[in-house]
């Protein structure tokens, strides 16, 4: 735990690192903007100064001087006249603008940017020095860097790309290199971590840095902040689990009761033939009271699932839907009960055998039994294709339920033994049952394929119903029909559809 924490607070702290560089890297950009403009309208002006007089002039002189003074940046130009005279605007000729001591960088903007190589030289003698073939302009180098807005202990340098020196720096201490620096790349050496900046406009590299300090003490910050946070996360979940625990221990212990008491009841949601209106089935849902407050089926099924109750809700409902067909559905012709099974149920290899016993008993033809499995309980594919074989070739029938909504493929519904497909609610809901690419057209379309039978559910208004026949989908289930209700009920639904009707229905 503590070198997977080390290893990641390294990973962010050099994000963080790096996000702090680039910030200001952006921030320089920003700032050299004006200063550029300056030098370029600057050079546009001195273009036009007539070069052909023979010598340096006081008019020529205080033009220079008016132009140094309207550009905060420029400390000093001059002009070269066409004998070779330089005119500054100090007033006075100067024999070279260049000492000697300057190494120059020509750019693509066509001015020759030059550098003292002398580092240190005062504050009122160092400049960079800006020309082209006749004309120069000095740059006060710390009034430059100081507009720059670089903060505290980050330090900004131009590199020469072909000897690695340090040509400009805002540090007093310029940074040292011993590789060329690698271009959008954080760097970390023995004492500074780095980052170097692309610059198409010539031979230098911009750099921008931090004391190597800077890195290891928010890497130790973030250490420490993410071992908190994990401990605070473990306990949290461990407190989540205990909590869960309990609460699933407690529902399955009262769940074990009221299977064993008979409380829990089973409700039907028809299926319905949209073209007709015709009842041709129901899927049975378990419903449970305690206390007379209604317990959500996802709350104690997931309590089943979680303990070893599930096999026995599972067995209790296809006794209870055994007894409720013999009583009041056995008069219903082609129609059929879906009954929801689990994974567990599936890989039991006693389960076909006590269907088969119940529905003998209770006289019910295998065929009006049918089975519902979601794609989820099929992770064990070649077992549960044995055990649903099984269970078809005693005459029933499987659907997959919520069909696309798991990990639904071709090679599973051709794999296994399946009758009918299940359209998830979720496919249709809203705007996506009137969609052109609508996914549960194309399940149709798999599905008519293979001539497999398909159920849409949760169908709610008649513009669900329109669309969906028009695609070719006949059967549904929803709200629209009717919600569960109890068995009795469902017989007196299903035999409220007049003779005539029924006939059609037959």
């Amino acid at each position: 735990m503590g070198w997977l924490a080390w290893l990641c607070a390294g990973t962010i702290a050099e994000r963080r690192i790096a996000q702090q560089l680039n910030n200001v890297h952006e921030k320089v950009n920003t700032a050299l903007i004006e200063p550029h403009k300056q030098l370029v309208d600057v050079f546009g002006s001195l273009k036009s100064f007539e070069r052909s007089t023979p010598d340096c002039s006081s008019e020529l002189y205080s033009m220079l001087a008016e132009k140094v003074e309207e550009n905060r940046y420029i400390y000093q130009a001059a002009v070269k006249l066409q004998n070779r005279k330089v005119c500054s605007s100090y007033g006075r000729k100067l024999l070279s603008p260049l000492q000697g001591n300057e190494r120059g960088y020509p750019a693509d903007d066509g001015y020759t940017y030059w550098f003292h190589t002398d580092h240190n030289r005062s504050v009122d003698t160092d400049f960079i020095i800006v020309s082209d073939s006749s004309i120069y302009v000095w740059l006060n180098k710390a009034i430059l860097l100081k507009s720059l807005g670089i903060p505290s202990g980050v330090q900004l340098d131009l590199i020469d790309a072909n000897n690695k020196e340090s040509v400009v720096s805002s540090h007093r201490r310029s940074l040292t290199l011993e590789q060329p620096p690698g271009i959008g790349q954080l760097t970390v050496s023995a004492d500074r971590v780095f980052m170097a900046y692309a610059n198409s406009r010539n031979a230098l590299v911009p750099v921008i840095s931090l004391p190597a300090s800077h890195l290891s003490s928010l890497k130790m910050n973030v250490f420490i902040a993410l071992i908190l946070a994990g401990a605070a996360l473990l306990g949290a979940a461990l407190y989540i689990a205990r909590r869960t625990h309990q609460h699933y221990s407690s529902t399955a212990v009262k769940l074990r009761r009221a299977l064993r008491d008979g409380e829990l009841q089973v409700n039907y949601q028809p299926i319905v033939d949209m073209r007709t209106g015709c009842l041709v089935g129901a899927e049975a849902l378990s419903r449970w009271k305690l206390n007379d407050v209604s317990i959500p089926p996802e709350e104690f099924i997931g309590a089943a699932e979680k303990s070893d109750l599930i096999c026995e809700l599972t067995r209790y409902v296809i006794q209870r839907i055994a007894e409720d067909y013999s009583t009041y559905l056995w008069a219903c012709k082609n129609f059929y009960i879906t009954i929801n099974v689990s994974a567990r149920d599936i890989l039991d290899e006693t389960f076909p055998d006590f269907v088969a016993e119940v529905l003998a008993l209770h006289d019910i033809p295998a065929s009006n039994i049918v089975f519902e499995v979601t794609e989820s309980t099929l992770f064990e594919q070649t077992i549960a294709a044995a055990q649903l074989q099984r269970l078809r070739a005693c005459g029933h029938r499987i659907a997959i339920d919520d069909f696309g909504t798991g990990y639904s493929n071709l090679s599973l519904i051709h794999s296994l033994p399946i009758d009918i497909l299940k359209i998830d609610r979720s496919f249709i809901e809203g705007e996506k049952v009137a969609a052109v690419d609508a996914l549960w057209q194309h399940i149709a379309n798999i599905a008519r394929d293979l001539k497999f039978q398909v159920v849409a559910e949760g169908v709610e208004n008649l513009q669900q119903v329109q669309h969906l026949t028009s695609g070719g989908v006949r059967f549904a289930q929803g709200w629209l029909y009717s919600r569960d209700v109890p068995p009795e009920a469902l017989a007196k639904l299903y035999f409220s559809i007049s003779s005539e009707e029924q006939t059609l229905c037959g």
